[in-house]
């Protein structure tokens, strides 16, 4: 399940970011702006250019977001496209993820996964869904945390218990059969990308 859901949502991340075509407005992540060679290895990796405007990126995790919003997706992590700041996604909660301010929908939508309100502290999330506190080794794997969340039915959908593969986050939806043969993303205000159709 877990194997299925990292390439899902790259791939729906991939769709939010490159949604209104390139444009004419410059591409600006984490206060640059891309220049030609980033934007071609932009398109050579993710099939697209990125849309104009100002966006924040998180090397660590690969976690991006409009500038001064939440979390919209992930890309491939390790990117260099400057420093996070802090305020990226325009904080307020007292949740810092990697040095970046969690916005409140996004605390909110982290605490739903998690079952419980997040504490106020410094959390650290790397590019395999890994996180613990900053400073202290993993507590944990985001992606495991979500596979346990649908077997106990908290994901919508049969609850990973077979068949129906149903998965949604605040960000997208999507489904696959059992053996993940066919099955679709889709974005708001994008539409669905299916495979195996």
């Amino acid at each position: 399940m877990t194997g299925q859901l990292v390439p899902a949502l790259i791939l729906c991340a991939c769709a939010l970011l490159v949604a209104c075509g390139g444009g004419s407005a410059p591409v600006v992540i984490n206060g640059r702006a891309l220049d030609e060679s980033q934007l071609a290895d932009f398109e050579q990796r993710y099939g697209a250019r990125p849309t104009g405007g100002p966006w924040w990126y998180d090397a660590r995790s690969g976690l991006f977001g409009p500038m001064g919003q939440p979390a919209a997706g992930f890309l491939q992590p390790g990117h260099d496209l400057g420093p996070l700041a802090a305020d990226a996604s325009g904080g307020g909660t007292g949740v810092w993820v990697n040095g970046r301010e969690l916005a409140p929908e996004e605390y909110v939508s982290w605490s739903m996964l998690f079952g419980q309100a997040i504490l106020p502290g410094r959390y650290w999330l790397d590019g395999q869904a890994n996180f613990g506190f900053e400073g202290f080794p993993a507590g944990g794997n985001l992606l495991q945390v979500m596979a346990a969340r649908l077997r106990a039915g908290g994901g919508g959908g049969s609850g990973g218990r077979g068949g129906d593969n149903f998965w949604t986050t605040r960000f997208s939806a999507g489904n696959s059969t059992a053996d993940n043969s066919q099955g679709y993303v889709s974005v708001p205000g994008i539409g669905p990308v299916s495979h195996g159709m």
